[in-house]
C-alpha cells in the first residue's frame, strides 16, 4: 500500500484563489483581512490568499498575535478584533456556519475547491475558495503502482467532496477530513 498526501504530491502544491464570496463589506476588505491573518504563512492555502491579495493590489491588514490552528486555519487580532481564516469545520465548531454559508461551501467543495471562511469574532464575513490542480503525472504514477500490485490511498484534511473531485481521475480511494495526527495514525494502521 502507498499513502499519498494531496498537496504537492498528487497536486502541484500551488493552489490559487478561484472564488471570493463576500457576506459583509467588500471583496478588497475581505482579502485584506485574510491576507493579514495569513501573512508569513507557510501553508500553501495561506500563501495563495496572500498572493491573490497582492495580485488585486490589496494591502494586508496589520495584525498582532497571529497563530496557526493546525488543520483548522489561522487567526490574529486586527484593530483589537479576532479575525479567523478558518476551515468550515472550525466555523461549525464555533457556531458560525449558517445554512446560507453551508450551502455556498458545499457547492464550491463539490467543484474540488477547498473553502476557507473569514470570521470576525466568529461572524462570517466571506468565503474564499481555492483550487490546486492535479499533477499530470499523478494518474500515470498511480497506474504504474497498480500494475505492480500496489494499492494507493490519498490522505487529506479536505472534506469528502473536495477529496472525491481530486481522486476521480486517479482511480484511488481517499480518507478525508484528517487532522495532521490522523494522517500519522492512518499510516500506522
Amino acid at each position: 500500500h502507498v499513502a499519498f498526501d494531496k498537496t504537492g504530491t498528487l497536486t502541484h502544491g500551488r493552489p490559487r484563489v478561484t472564488d471570493v464570496s463576500v457576506l459583509s463589506g467588500s471583496a478588497d476588505d475581505l482579502m485584506a483581512l485574510a491576507a493579514g491573518v495569513e501573512s508569513g504563512a507557510s501553508h500553501p492555502l495561506g500563501q495563495a490568499i496572500c498572493a491573490e491579495a497582492e495580485r488585486r493590489g490589496v494591502e494586508a491588514a496589520a495584525t498582532t498575535g497571529g497563530r496557526a490552528l493546525p488543520g483548522k486555519g489561522a487567526e490574529a487580532s486586527i484593530d483589537g478584533v479576532t479575525i479567523s481564516v478558518s476551515s468550515p469545520r472550525l466555523a461549525n465548531e464555533r457556531g458560525a456556519l449558517t445554512d446560507n454559508v453551508r450551502t455556498r461551501v458545499t457547492k464550491l467543495e463539490a467543484q474540488g475547491k477547498p473553502v476557507v471562511i473569514v470570521l470576525r469574532e466568529d461572524v462570517p464575513q466571506g468565503l474564499i475558495a481555492l483550487r490546486d490542480e492535479p499533477r499530470a503525472d499523478a494518474a500515470d504514477a498511480v497506474a504504474q503502482l497498480r500494475g505492480l500490485g500496489i494499492s494507493s490511498v490519498m490522505l487529506t484534511g479536505d472534506n469528502p467532496r473536495t477529496a472525491q473531485a481530486v481522486v476521480e481521475g486517479l482511480g484511488i480511494e481517499h480518507r478525508s477530513e484528517l487532522m495532521p495526527e490522523d494522517k500519522v495514525t492512518a499510516i500506522r494502521d
